[in-house]
């Protein structure tokens, strides 16, 4: 790294400690402080839009800049987005196939044309996103990444620093890794492990480093609460944060047993820059982080279903990121809203619940006739009384349910694989579905995708929507 580089980063780090206490200000207010705000900065956000995206300008060309309701605005997706990129974007510098080759020649935290930082999504869903943060910007989600490690007690300390872990994603072109490197300016002493190495590899650096914070997927947080019930892992920290995966019953139960703590667990997406939010001490649910994003928990037809009831996916609208304007944009992740505020006294809105995405949902013969939708949790919830299982993965495939399963070395395989088949079987007919061929595999360890930044998915279907809805 040169030393122009260097102060830049280290500018960027200053402006986001800055931001966060004029932030702070604000949280201590009343909702309806809160309110107000993200209704200023909304009518902003849709000005600047109109003013310098084209793409936006057609698709507003019938609202009112200064009087506009939000679910008066057309919903948009990725899609749209990606088709129409470089008209979507409001600098029109930036341009798809330029940024493309950036992202493909990325090696650290370079920005592009000395102002830009552009990350992508793994493209799990068939279709890769390119997102690009100004300084500024970028400098705002950080003090989103500050507040969730103030949440979770995790602040500087001098001389002796605090000693951090975290296990995610290797590359600089996702955000997460991104937002990790570009922050560090020294206060901590950071390991950053690949999600992508083995569970040995892992647990010897761990032992070797000793954190007092450890940061991962759950499924890997999980996997090392084992490792340490077995003594392979031996490390005592005093905190534990969970992220960009679903974190099951079963998995926080682990973690819970290994180390005697509850896990934070924090809720993020490249589309918001990182993250939307983190859950305090309280444990009640995830504080959205209101003063930066607007989320709308919908149902498929977008309208807003009650607090407390399940959606069938949300819709975003990022505040701060006028470069590349996200407003109400659609993401399928199933999410719950509580209907109660959080004993911290916050006025953020808590998550109650996340439950993977609507896309992760299986559609199986209805006993009746017809589909039957099957809802990720219902296997999270089928597999979580299986203690002899560390680790597992549901397929489904045109010939029936893959379900792949790693069990502790105590346990007796063959004899897991037939209860778990035999307890599927069963739960799917109570559901009113008629099962499916059902195969257990017995595997040893998952081999984890770097492309997919080492995130597992607990449950997919590989059969087209079309043919099942």
């Amino acid at each position: 790294m040169n030393i122009g580089y260097s102060i830049k980063r280290l500018n960027d780090v200053v402006r986001a400690l800055l931001m966060q206490r004029k932030q702070n200000r604000l949280i201590s207010g009343t909702r309806q402080d809160l309110q107000d705000y993200q209704q200023q900065n909304l009518s902003a956000l849709v000005a600047y839009s109109v003013r310098n995206s084209p793409f936006y300008r057609e698709l507003y060309g019938n609202i009112q800049s200064d009087k506009f309701l939000l679910t008066d605005l057309p919903v948009t997706n990725k899609s749209m987005m990606m088709d129409n990129f470089d008209q979507f974007v409001t600098d029109p510098r930036l341009k798809l196939t330029e940024l493309q080759e950036h992202i493909r020649t990325l090696t650290t935290d370079e920005y592009y044309l000395g102002e830009y930082r552009v990350t992508a999504t793994s493209g799990s869903s068939g279709l890769k996103g390119i997102f690009v943060s100004s300084r500024k910007e970028w400098s705002t989600a950080l003090t989103a990444y500050l507040r969730c490690g103030s949440y979770m007690g995790l602040t500087p300390r001098l001389p002796k620093r605090r000693k951090i872990s975290t296990i995610g994603a290797d590359s600089p072109i996702h955000v997460s890794y991104r937002m990790a490197i570009s922050s560090d300016i020294g206060l901590m002493k950071t390991q950053r492990l690949d999600a992508t190495l083995g569970i040995e590899q892992q647990c010897a650096a761990l032992n070797s480093f000793q954190p007092e914070f450890l940061s991962a997927y759950p499924s890997i947080a999980s996997l090392l609460a084992r490792e340490q019930l077995e003594g392979r892992l031996s490390i005592n920290p005093q905190v534990i944060s969970t992220f960009g995966e679903v974190c099951t019953g079963e998995m926080k139960r682990n973690i819970q047993e290994a180390w005697g703590i509850e896990p934070f667990n924090s809720y993020g997406m490249t589309e918001a820059g990182i993250v939307l939010g983190s859950d305090c001490s309280c444990h009640q649910g995830i504080h959205v982080f209101e003063d930066l994003f607007i989320l709308e928990v919908v149902d498929q037809q977008n309208r807003p279903v009650p607090d407390g009831t399940p959606g069938h996916k949300l819709l975003i609208t990022n505040l701060f990121n006028v470069t590349q304007p996200i407003i109400r944009y659609e993401i399928s992740d199933l999410i719950t809203l509580s209907p109660e505020p959080c004993p911290c006294g916050r006025p953020f809105r808590l998550v109650s619940r996340i439950d993977g995405r609507s896309d992760d949902i299986i559609y199986l013969d209805n006993q009746r006739g017809g589909k039957l939708p099957v809802h990720p949790v219902h296997f999270y919830t089928a597999m979580g009384t299986f203690q002899e299982i560390k680790l597992y993965q549901v397929i489904h495939g045109d010939n029936g349910l893959q379900i792949r399963i790693v069990v502790r070395e105590s346990a007796s395989g063959q004899e897991v694989a037939a209860r778990l088949k035999q307890c599927l079987e069963s739960s799917l007919k109570a559901l009113g579905a008629q099962p499916p061929k059902i195969v257990v595999e017995i595997i040893d360890r998952f081999d984890r995708d770097p492309r997919l930044m080492g995130k597992m998915k607990l449950v997919t279907s590989l059969c087209g929507s079309s043919s099942l809805r």
